[in-house]
C-alpha cells in the first residue's frame, strides 16, 4: 500500500483525531453521569480501619459509621448539623410509625451526643440522657425490632454500653437535682415521658436502710491488681448502710456494726408498648429494681434471660478506704482494746444456701490483709454463687491458743444461730483460710488435742487441781478441744506450725516487751501456773505466753500440735522469697522447715515473701481448691 492510499482510503489525520476526541468525549460523560470519577483504593494501617469501624458517639464526637450512613441514605445529614433536637423528634415519629433497627440505633447516637452537647444545661441534657437509655433498651428488647435469636446482630453491647453510661449520667444528675425515685414520678424525654410505677428490691436488707449511695463508675480503684466487674445492662452501686449494735434480723447478726458496704446493680425496666399523653408524646411505664450480685446475675425481660452488669471490686476498696485505721499494731500491744472488735463477721447477711469460706489473718495484721484474695474470689460469679464470705478479727497480742478459743467460741456461736440441729449441708461444708498466725488458729478448728498439750505442763489430771471456774474453762478451753464437725476443709498459708526465729532475738524480746495482755488474761494465767506448780522437766513456765511467744520454736504446744494429726484434707501454699517451685528456703518470717506439713492433699510454693495470700498464684490456687470443694459432699477422711 503507498502513501497515497494510506490518507485517503484508512482516514484522514482529521478525521482520526476527530474520532479519539467523540471518544474521550463520550467516556467523560460515562464518568460524569457514573458519579465515581472521585472513587479510589489505597493502602491503609489496619489500625486506623479499625479505629474508623469502631467509632461510635461513646468514644468521638461523631456518630459511628452506620449511623451516618442511616442519614445519608435519607437525606438527613444536614439535619444532624443544623437542627439536632428537630432530627431527633423527627426519627421518634419515624420509629412510632415504623420502627426498625437502624431509627433505633441512630436516636441512641444522636442522643447521646444531644446530652454531651448540652452539658451547660443540666435539666436539658438530662432528656437525651435518659432518652438514650430508653431508645437502648428498646433497641434490645423492643419484640418488633428485636428477635430473640439475634444474638450476634451489631451493636447489641454497645446498645448496651450506651444505656448503661447514659443511665449512669442520668442518676448522677438525678442525685444532684435532688429527684427521689418515688412510684408515679414522671421523668421527662426528649419526646415523651418516662414513668415510674413501681420500685423493687432483690436486696437482703430493705432499701430504706440505706444511707448513701455511690455509682461504682465515679471512683478509681488502686491497690487491688485486678478490677472485677462484668458486663451487662445496668448501673453498678456501692451501698452503704449504718450498721446497728441490735440484732434486728438473724441474718443481719453478724455484720459489721459501724458500716456495712455492699455491692449492688440498679436496672431500669421499661415497658415496650408505650401509652399515649394527652399532651402529645408516648409515655412509658418503667421500675426501678435494685440486686444483689451476690445472689442475682441476671434478670428475665421478657424471653430473654439478661445478665447484670456488675462490679464488686469498687466496693471493698471504697470500704477499705472508708475503713478505720487497722488495728494490727494496737491488737498486738494493747489486745484488750481491741477486744470491742474481735469476733466473727460477715460480708453480707447470711445466706443458708451458701457454703461458708472463713479467713482468719496473721499476727500484727487486720481482716484487711485479705481484700486481694476476697477481691479474686468475689469476683469469680461461680465461687460467689456458691460462697459465702466470713472472717475472724482478733487481736494477735494473745497467746495462739486462747484466740483460738476465741475463734471456735465464735463459731460455735454462728452454728448455734443458723444451724442448731446442725442438718444444713452447706454450713457443714465449712471451710477456713489461715494465713501465718491465723493458719495456726484454722488448724486448732480442725485437730482432736486428747491429752497431748496438758501432759506437757502437768502429770496432774485438771481434776485434781483447785481452780476457780473461769480459770477452769479457760484450761479446758485452751488444752482440750477436737475438731469442729461442720469444717471440711483448711488451708494454711505461710503457717509457722513449728514457729518462727522472729520470735526469737532482739525483735522478739522488744515486741513482747511492748505487749501488755489482758487483766483478767494475766490474772487468770498466774493462777492456773501457781496451781500447776512445778511443770515437768524441760518446760520452762515463766508466764502466760503473749501472741509474739506463742510462736518461738521452743514452745513445746506449737511444736506438739506441728506432729498432731488433721482431721480434714488440708492444703499448703508457703511462700519462698527466691525461687517457686522449689521446697526449702524461707519466706523471710517463716521457714519451709515450719510451713511444711505432712499429709497436705496438696502444697503449692510460690515465690514470695510472706504476704504469700497476696500473691496471684495463692489467690488463684485457693480459688482452684474452692471449686473443687464445692463438689464434695462435705464428709470427712475415715
Amino acid at each position: 500500500m503507498n502513501t497515497h492510499d494510506f490518507r485517503d482510503g484508512a482516514g484522514a489525520p482529521g478525521q482520526a483525531r476527530r474520532a479519539a476526541l467523540t471518544v474521550l468525549a463520550l467516556l467523560l460523560l460515562v464518568l460524569a453521569l457514573s458519579g465515581c470519577a472521585g472513587v479510589t483504593v489505597k493502602p491503609s494501617p489496619i489500625s486506623q480501619r479499625f479505629d474508623a469501624l469502631d467509632r461510635s458517639a461513646i468514644n468521638s464526637s461523631r456518630p459511628s459509621e452506620l449511623t451516618l450512613g442511616f442519614l445519608k441514605q435519607r437525606d438527613m445529614a444536614a439535619q444532624w448539623e443544623n437542627d439536632p433536637e428537630g432530627l431527633i423528634a423527627r426519627l421518634d415519629a419515624k420509629y412510632h410509625a415504623d420502627p426498625g433497627l437502624g431509627t433505633l440505633f441512630a436516636l441512641v447516637e444522636l442522643s447521646h451526643l444531644q446530652a454531651k452537647s448540652l452539658a451547660a444545661q443540666p435539666d436539658k441534657a438530662a432528656r437525651y440522657d435518659l432518652s438514650c437509655a430508653l431508645y437502648a433498651y428498646l433497641f434490645l428488647f423492643d419484640p418488633r425490632v428485636a428477635t430473640p435469636q439475634s444474638y450476634l446482630r451489631p451493636n447489641m453491647r454497645l446498645a448496651a454500653e450506651f444505656h448503661n453510661r447514659s443511665l449512669t449520667r442520668y442518676l448522677l444528675f438525678a442525685r444532684k437535682a435532688g429527684i427521689r425515685f418515688e412510684k408515679g414520678l414522671a421523668l421527662p424525654l426528649a419526646a415523651g415521658s418516662l414513668v415510674l410505677e413501681e420500685r423493687r428490691s432483690g436486696l437482703p436488707f430493705d432499701p430504706e436502710d440505706i444511707s448513701d449511695v455511690h455509682l461504682a463508675f465515679e471512683f478509681a480503684v488502686s491497690g487491688l491488681d485486678v478490677t472485677y466487674s462484668l458486663p451487662g445492662m445496668g448501673v453498678p452501686l456501692i451501698l452503704v448502710r449504718d450498721g446497728s449494735p441490735k440484732d434486728e434480723r438473724p441474718e443481719d447478726r453478724f455484720l459489721p456494726k459501724v458500716r456495712q458496704v455492699l455491692a449492688a446493680t440498679l436496672f431500669l425496666r421499661i415497658d415496650t408498648e408505650p401509652g399515649a399523653d394527652p399532651g402529645g408524646g408516648a409515655v412509658y411505664r418503667s421500675s426501678l429494681e435494685l440486686y444483689d450480685p451476690m445472689r442475682a446475675s441476671t434478670v428475665q425481660v421478657g424471653a430473654e434471660t439478661v445478665p447484670l452488669e456488675s462490679d464488686t471490686t469498687t466496693p471493698l476498696a471504697w470500704m477499705a478506704a472508708h475503713a478505720k485505721p487497722e488495728g494490727g499494731i494496737k491488737g498486738l500491744m494493747d489486745p484488750e482494746a481491741m477486744k470491742a472488735a474481735q469476733g466473727l463477721y460477715m460480708l453480707q447477711p447470711y445466706q443458708p444456701d451458701k457454703i461458708p469460706v472463713v479467713f482468719v489473718h496473721g499476727l500484727i495484721s487486720s481482716p484487711m490483709t485479705w481484700l486481694p484474695m476476697i477481691n479474686g474470689l468475689m469476683g469469680d460469679p461461680e465461687l460467689r454463687e456458691r460462697y459465702q464470705f466470713w472472717y475472724f478479727s482478733y487481736p494477735t497480742g494473745n497467746p495462739v491458743f486462747y484466740s483460738a478459743t476465741l475463734l471456735r467460741d465464735s463459731l460455735e456461736h454462728v452454728r448455734r444461730t443458723y444451724d442448731p440441729e446442725g442438718r444444713n449441708p452447706a454450713f457443714n461444708n465449712m471451710l477456713i483460710v489461715g494465713h501465718s498466725m491465723g493458719g495456726l488458729l484454722s488448724k486448732a478448728m480442725v485437730q482432736d488435742s486428747g491429752d497431748r498439750l496438758w501432759n506437757l505442763f502437768s502429770a496432774k489430771q485438771p481434776s485434781e487441781l483447785n481452780l476457780p471456774p473461769d480459770v477452769r474453762e479457760l484450761l479446758n478451753k485452751s488444752f482440750f478441744y477436737k475438731p469442729l464437725p461442720f469444717i471440711t476443709e483448711a488451708v494454711f498459708i505461710s503457717t509457722p506450725h513449728r514457729g518462727s526465729a522472729m520470735a526469737l532475738g532482739t525483735i522478739g524480746s522488744i515486741g513482747r516487751a511492748l505487749v501488755t495482755l489482758p487483766l483478767t488474761l494475766a490474772k487468770a494465767g498466774a493462777t492456773l501456773l501457781a496451781t500447776v506448780g512445778t511443770p515437768k522437766a524441760g518446760v520452762e513456765l515463766k508466764g502466760l505466753p503473749t501472741g509474739i511467744d506463742s510462736l518461738s520454736p521452743k514452745n513445746p504446744m506449737l511444736t506438739t500440735t506441728a506432729s498432731m494429726p488433721v482431721a480434714v484434707p488440708f492444703h499448703s501454699i508457703i511462700g519462698n522469697e527466691d525461687k517457686a517451685g522449689v521446697a526449702g528456703g524461707t519466706d523471710g518470717v517463716v521457714p519451709y522447715w515450719s510451713s511444711h506439713l505432712d499429709g497436705a492433699r496438696t502444697e503449692l510454693i510460690v515465690k514470695s515473701g510472706h504476704g504469700a495470700h497476696e500473691n496471684p498464684l495463692a489467690i488463684r490456687e485457693v480459688r482452684r481448691i474452692m471449686q473443687e470443694h464445692m463438689k464434695s459432699n462435705g464428709e470427712r477422711p475415715q
